[in-house]
């Protein structure tokens, strides 16, 4: 009976492992008390050096390009996330924290993490990213005026009303300068590495009455809830007006027989110049902003035109006009911030004037001997001035062929010579 039980028994196991058989078995593995954790032995110097340099360096550039570069061009709240999770990867991968167990990220197996250090740089980047806002929660700032500037195609006024921590909710500010006043919706939701602000725009076509230069000011007054911000506006930005024309013709002259035959000396082409801007005791003052119509003519004694100049087109201190291909230079000149003088170009080269391309005599309309005028006439569009008025200037000059005393042989001789004089009138 016992032979038959063990035998029954056998039966019964090898039965029960036969209906077992498609049961995955899972494998545990067992680690002794004594096997070492994967947590790796890294100092708390070597962790704060990496959040200084890895950590907070690059908080501090990001900052300077928030305020210096690009907080207009790509937003401060969208390059603060980007730059803080390269930064986190970075110190994480120098400190060879490592990856849980068993996870796999780019062909790499985690294999533990180091608790102590992965808490350490855990908490200090969430401080970095929550204590501005905590702080911008329980410390509202009051809202102040912030910078005012210009915009890139010089039509506008971008003005920043500054306020940390402040809502991004709208409401309602009364800007006013000067007589213009208007009610502009203002919502604090820009940041850069100054802080929280809102933008106002406003055209400066609306506000603009005249050149605030030399000494009429803008004043700039926002008014929000009780809130009163004021400046006085930049007077560059508001002075386009040009109230000062002045014109010049100098001679080109030659001593070369090729050019003026038995005359000594001889006139071989002109050079004219125009000046618009500011008036001054001197010439006209810079208006780097200004936009105007610029036409300039040469004429004869008789009223015939000698040299008719094409009509120039000047914005922002770029000057343009049609080179009738080569016949009036580049066809465009930079006349800059500093000063008002516009080189009106010719085709020939002369090395005297510093490469500065003159008119040939040959292409003049009239070139006989006799007086000569040169008008400069200016035109802007409104609100920059009156579309009737015209601001010109002329000046007179007088062509002349001159005896030259005879002072010997030793001297050149006698003969003549061609003379290009500034006068009062023809």
């Amino acid at each position: 009976m016992s032979n038959g039980g063990l035998l029954q028994k056998a039966m019964e196991q090898q039965e029960s492992q036969h209906n077992n058989e498609d049961i995955p078995v899972i494998p545990i593995a067992v680690v002794s008390k004594d096997d070492k954790s994967n947590s790796k032995d890294i100092s708390l110097k070597k962790i704060f050096l990496a959040l200084g340099i890895g950590g907070l360096l690059p908080t501090v550039v990001m900052m300077w390009f928030g305020v210096y570069l690009i907080p207009d061009v790509v937003p401060i709240t969208l390059v603060t996330p980007l730059v803080t999770s390269a930064s986190l990867i970075g110190v994480w991968i120098y400190l060879g924290i490592g990856l849980p167990a068993k996870i796999k990220v780019g062909g790499i197996v985690g294999t533990g993490v180091s608790v102590v250090p992965a808490i350490i740089v855990a908490f200090s980047y969430l401080s970095m990213l929550l204590l501005p806002v905590i702080l911008g929660t329980l410390f509202i700032g009051d809202m102040s005026l912030g910078e005012v500037e210009m915009s890139d195609d010089g039509t506008e006024l971008e003005i920043k009303i500054r306020q940390n921590g402040g809502s991004s909710s709208s409401v309602n500010a009364l800007v006013e300068v000067g007589p213009w006043a208007q009610s502009m919706s203002l919502k604090i939701d820009k940041s850069d590495g100054l802080g929280d602000y809102g933008k106002l725009n406003i055209k400066i076509a609306d506000i603009y009455t005249g050149n605030s230069l030399p000494d009429t000011d803008y004043l700039l007054s926002i008014t929000v809830d009780d809130n009163v911000m004021s400046t006085v506006l930049d007077g560059n930005y508001l002075s386009r007006t040009i109230n000062d024309v002045q014109s010049l013709v100098s001679a080109v002259l030659s001593d070369s027989d090729d050019n003026c035959g038995s005359t000594n000396d001889c006139v071989i082409g002109v050079s004219l110049t125009a000046w618009a801007g500011l008036n001054s005791n001197d010439r006209p003052g810079s208006l780097p902003m200004a936009e105007y119509n610029l036409s300039a003519t040469l004429y004869y004694e008789t009223g015939n035109i000698a040299i008719d100049y094409p009509d120039v087109y000047v914005d922002k201190a770029i000057a343009t006009w049609d080179s009738n291909s080569g016949d009036y230079g580049s066809g465009q000149y930079d006349i800059g911030t500093v000063g008002a003088e516009l080189p009106l170009e010719g085709s020939v080269i002369d090395p005297g004037l510093g490469g500065f391309k003159y008119i040939p005599k040959d292409q003049w309309e009239e070139a006989d001997f006799g007086c000569y005028y040169f008008t400069v006439d200016v035109t802007q569009s409104e609100p920059w001035s009156d579309t009737n008025e015209i601001i010109s200037h002329t000046s007179y000059y007088i062509y002349a062929e001159e005896e030259v005393k005879d002072n010997g042989p030793q001297q050149g001789g006698g003969g003549t010579q061609e003379t290009w004089t500034a006068t009062e009138s023809c």
